[in-house]
């Protein structure tokens, strides 16, 4: 890998995937978080569980111990993610003027530490030995910056800004770059979620994959395509102990539990061998086989040279539109969009003729673009 290339460009209009996203969804809200950098007014958390967990699968794969006691360094990547909760949540008490928090935030912030040590564990010992076989890491958080070509001048000229009268860049930054046994190199994407996708036909009209595909290509790494790694906010543990045994089973059969086909045979077969034999399990053994809990999901996004250049140009588009001085900022209304939206009182204010720009004063801060102010995290979010 060449050194030197993947890094950011001085005094650019940047352009991030979460605002392409924002802007194809609402132009008013977009205008709102993306130009004026209005953000709600929101307490701070004791813990940001995806920022954590970021920072965990960040020593795991340091490129630079890689050859180590995966043991070891799986213990290392545990000790890593609570620290950082710690700081998490010294740092909230500090915003807080307060010493301790109550006794309802501390026990669901204890309880999330413990769900984050359980499924770095689970990773670590079940899923990474098998998964990672094919894959050496080559880089952790990779930050990219690539110009953005002007559509209207045959892409042969960066594209201005109109509003700044800045070159337009389209940055990102990126969890994992590894190589396969081929040499071939891959982005990897790490996500954590409360359920995990069955299928990957969502992700080959994703906006980051395509983009950092593109990007990194544009870089002169031929990176052949995406990983994406999903991890469910859960992991296997034993079966649910009925309070006596019920229809012949000490264990429950329930389908809502946290648990696998290997963790619940295993326990079974230890702890109720005789209704085992009897095959009082069977029905639930083959729930668990066929449709049970999914825990975690890879899949490999491969992008051809013909779709390399498709995205250039969708991107080239959308940031020529989203730079103009004439761009409308229209709002793109929906029954559930604008339901859970942080800015519907004053966009609602503003089609009203009231004093919107009170309501933005009052309820919303003014801060710098959050790729300069947050830490990476592995959450599934939206476009904000």
């Amino acid at each position: 890998m060449t050194t030197g290339t993947v890094e950011q460009l001085p005094e650019t209009h940047e352009i991030h995937t979460s605002g392409r996203k924002s802007y194809k969804g609402c132009r008013r809200r977009w205008n709102w978080i993306f130009n004026e950098q209005y953000y709600p007014l929101r307490t701070a958390k004791p813990l940001e569980f995806g920022t954590a967990y970021h920072a965990a699968m960040e020593v795991y794969y340091d490129p630079q111990t890689w050859n180590m006691d995966r043991e070891v360094i799986g213990a290392r990547s545990i000790i890593k993610f609570v620290d950082v909760c710690e700081a998490q949540k010294a740092k909230a008490l500090e915003l807080k003027d307060e010493q301790y928090l109550p006794d309802e935030v501390e026990q669901d912030y204890q309880e999330r530490v413990e769900l984050g040590k359980g499924m770095l564990r689970y990773y670590f010992e079940k899923v990474a030995p098998t998964a990672d076989e094919l894959f050496i890491p080559v880089k952790v958080e990779v930050k990219f910056s690539v110009p953005v070509m002007d559509p209207t001048k045959d892409f042969n000229e960066q594209l201005i800004c109109e509003c700044h009268n800045l070159p337009v860049s389209y940055d990102g930054r990126i969890d994992m770059l590894a190589q396969d046994h081929r040499g071939d190199y891959w982005i990897f994407d790490w996500k954590t979620c409360r359920s995990v996708a069955p299928s990957d036909e969502f992700l080959y009209l994703d906006d980051q994959i395509g983009s950092y595909v593109w990007a990194l290509n544009f870089l002169k790494l031929p990176v052949r395509g995406f990983v994406y790694h999903e991890q469910r906010k859960g992991f296997p543990g034993p079966p649910k102990r009925n309070a006596s045994r019920r229809l012949g089973r000490l264990f429950s059969v329930a389908k809502n539990q946290d648990t696998d086909l290997e963790t619940y045979l295993h326990t079974v077969q230890r702890e109720d061998p005789e209704a085992m034999a009897e095959g009082l399990y069977n029905d639930f053994l083959h729930y668990l086989e066929e449709e049970g809990t999914m825990f975690w999901k890879r899949y490999q996004i491969h992008k051809n040279h013909d779709e390399l250049i498709s995205i250039a140009e969708g991107i080239s588009w959308e940031a020529w539109e989203m730079t103009r001085k004439t761009t409308p900022l229209y709002p793109n209304s929906g029954r559930f969009s604008c339901t859970t939206c942080a800015f519907r009182q004053p966009c609602l204010g503003m089609n009203s003729g009231e004093d919107y720009q009170y309501t933005l004063n009052t309820l919303f801060e003014r801060r710098e673009h959050y790729w300069l102010r947050e830490t990476p995290s592995t959450e599934s979010k939206g476009g904000e």
